[in-house]
């Protein structure tokens, strides 16, 4: 018999979650979903991990945090070839693989790539040689997948593409608020973002900008920001519901990204999901998801004048903007729909 665990490189209150989504006040989290489905043990290294070492501690200064070194010391022993283990993130799974590594009668494991080809990722790559214990590795961008194959010379079928789900439960159309004045452009998130561009493509245009750039996971920094905000665009905090409305509310959701490897897909497949046009920047991180460009107007990245010109067009061109919204919303029920990215990734960890 198959035991299945899901191990995580941060700690969440799933319950909470759970109870959120079930009223609407936020979206589905894949974790606990996918951990009913398999029958799952969910392991959480920030909440039980046991006393660090020095070595876990100098560990994590390449890759890592020094309670997911000590999670994984402590894990792997009691790991075996009836396991199957899906490690959400490099953070907590290279150091899952290094400790595999020195026992027999290894469980099949699954490793997740967020942003691994980056200098310490590559270090730790090299240091560590996870392709040695690692069954799979997957990630939503194809770049990441190309670099573990050309950096560890592991073979494509070692490699899985998981496209980015959004839950199209709970972001869907619906109508604008009723105290929207002139037309809206939105844009969401925070990582690789570019703000200046997107303020320098609108400055002149009769909308209103809207700029939701927060998150629990990465740092704002300044340069993906105007020095100067121009009259027309406001930043916004918003709770997930009403995120919900400002894609609602927008005429077009931007996309705005500084070339990167790995970043802007959340945004971009919520903005499709709310049956909004989408105007979005072409870089290597959102590849997979601009080809074919349903619902989606690629521009060059960091080309003011292009992202305007795409911006004009679908506010000038309101038919073409709705025929484009649509095509974007019906891809989403076939590449991005939840629930059948739960059953693709169940269904794979299960044919291991």
């Amino acid at each position: 018999m198959r035991n299945y665990h899901l191990v995580l490189s941060g700690a969440g209150d799933f319950d909470e979650i759970e109870r959120l989504a079930a009223e609407k006040k936020q979206p589905r989290h894949s974790v606990p979903v996918l951990a009913r489905r398999l029958g799952a043990r969910l392991h959480q290294p920030h909440r039980a991990a046991p006393a660090i070492s020095i070595g876990d501690r100098l560990r994590a200064r390449i890759i890592g945090t020094p309670q997911a070194w000590a999670y994984a010391r402590d894990l792997a022993p009691r790991l075996g070839s009836d396991d199957v283990v899906y490690c959400i993130d490099t953070t907590v799974g290279i150091p899952l693989a290094t400790e595999l590594r020195r026992q027999p009668g290894r469980p099949k494991l699954v490793v997740y790539l967020h942003n691994l080809d980056r200098p310490r990722g590559r270090l730790a790559a090299r240091l560590f040689r996870p392709e040695e214990t690692v069954t799979l590795f997957g990630s939503c961008c194809s770049s990441q997948l190309e670099f573990v194959r050309d950096y560890l010379k592991i073979p494509e079928d070692r490699t899985q593409l998981f496209l980015q789900h959004v839950d199209n439960q709970f972001f869907t159309p619906g109508p604008p608020s009723p105290h929207k004045k002139r037309p809206v452009v939105a844009a969401v998130g925070l990582e690789r973002r570019d703000y200046v561009t997107l303020a320098e493509a609108t400055k002149d245009l009769d909308v209103d900008v809207w700029v939701d750039a927060w998150s629990p996971a990465a740092r704002r920094k300044t340069s993906s920001f105007p020095a100067e905000p121009p009259a027309n665009l406001s930043y916004r905090k918003s709770t997930p519901t009403e995120l919900v409305q400002l894609y609602r509310d927008a005429d077009v959701v931007v996309v705005p990204m500084l070339p990167n490897i790995y970043a802007g897909i959340t945004s971009l497949t919520e903005g499709l999901a709310c049956e909004r046009p989408i105007v979005a920047s072409r870089v290597i991180g959102l590849a997979d998801y601009l080809a074919p460009p349903d619902g989606i107007t690629p521009v060059e990245p960091c080309d003011p004048a292009a992202m305007r010109a795409a911006i004009v067009r679908l506010l000038e061109n309101p038919d073409e903007a709705r025929a484009q919204a649509r095509r974007g919303y019906e891809s989403v029920a076939q590449r991005y729909d939840f629930d059948r990215d739960i059953e693709m990734v169940a269904g794979l960890l299960e044919a291991l």
